[in-house]
């Protein structure tokens, strides 16, 4: 979106029970530092807000 500035990735994981959360947790962090990116480059932020915001 030409209304944001940046790069932006959303990664997903499969867990269907709660047993499974942490696995496939790790496995997106595992990802996340494959490619680089630190935690502080993390947003709770909605990609549809953020544009949102920005028009």
């Amino acid at each position: 979106m030409p209304e944001i500035d940046g790069t932006f990735l959303e990664l997903e994981a499969s867990a269907r029970t709660e047993t499974d959360l942490q696995p496939a947790l790790s496995v997106i962090r595992g990802v996340l530092v494959g490619l680089g990116i630190a935690e502080s480059d993390l947003t709770v932020e909605l990609y549809t807000d953020a544009v949102a915001a920005a028009r």
